[in-house]
């Protein structure tokens, strides 16, 4: 619970603060969603099930150690809702509570044992700028508030512009990513076990692309992590 402050009680009054998916005025005590919503929200509980959907986007192309996605996404629907709050809408605070929940539902269930550190999807320098900031790194801020697992923002860097891939197909997706995202300012990281965190995964192509170029540093292992998978 918050500790009470007459000044955010006015702030509350006036100027409400709303819940991203039904709109209404979340109570002093809600972060990021208010509670109905949160607790409608569709959870995939992938991360329990080493051949979910998600694991096997990847089975045959490179080694993933686990799979998480707190949500299914779905068009229309609350999830798809509160990815596009936090992705377009300058949700970034609503990225990093709902990275921070998600985790804590995790951690129970051992998810993140033997993890060294966590990497959040890059933006390209272009779109970065066009956004203000990179929706994957502040749902990773979250993870890192809840496990204290170090956050690296710097070892992965996308080096090749690409176009949204919303309309995309699985291999034109692949064919867009698989050269995008290199990892030149990464340490050695023979024996690492890294987390990638994005805010969606659909096909895999971007996860795929990201986690070859960290192996191609050395990583040793590498999990996902994403707020929504595609069904």
């Amino acid at each position: 619970m918050r500790p009470f402050r007459p000044l955010d009680e006015l702030l509350d009054l006036f100027f409400p603060r709303l819940c991203p998916i039904c709109q209404r005025a979340m109570n002093r005590d809600e972060r990021g969603l208010c509670t109905g919503c949160l607790h409608r929200l569709p959870r995939t509980r992938y991360h329990l099930d080493p051949l979910s959907p998600m694991a096997q986007l990847f089975l045959g192309k490179t080694p993933i150690e686990r799979c998480a996605a707190y949500l299914h996404f779905t068009t229309p629907g609350d999830a798809r809702q509160l990815i596009h709050h936090i992705k377009y809408h300058g949700g970034k605070q609503c990225g990093l509570i709902m990275g921070e929940i998600f985790a804590r539902e995790l951690i129970p269930d051992g998810f993140f044992e033997g993890i060294d550190a966590l990497v959040p999807v890059p933006l390209h320098p272009d779109k970065l700028r066009r956004r203000g900031y990179n929706q994957s790194e502040w749902i990773a801020r979250g993870v890192a508030r809840a496990t204290g697992i170090t956050l690296h923002t710097d070892w992965l860097k996308h080096t090749r512009d690409t176009r949204s891939q919303t309309r995309k197909g699985v291999y034109d997706r692949w064919l867009d990513t698989h050269t995008a995202y290199d990892a030149p300012e990464a340490p050695d990281l023979d024996g690492h076990h890294l987390l990638l965190i994005d805010d969606v995964v659909t096909t895999g192509a971007t996860l795929l692309a990201c986690a070859q170029a960290l192996h191609a540093h050395g990583a040793l292992r590498i999990s996902c992590l994403v707020l929504a998978a595609t069904r």
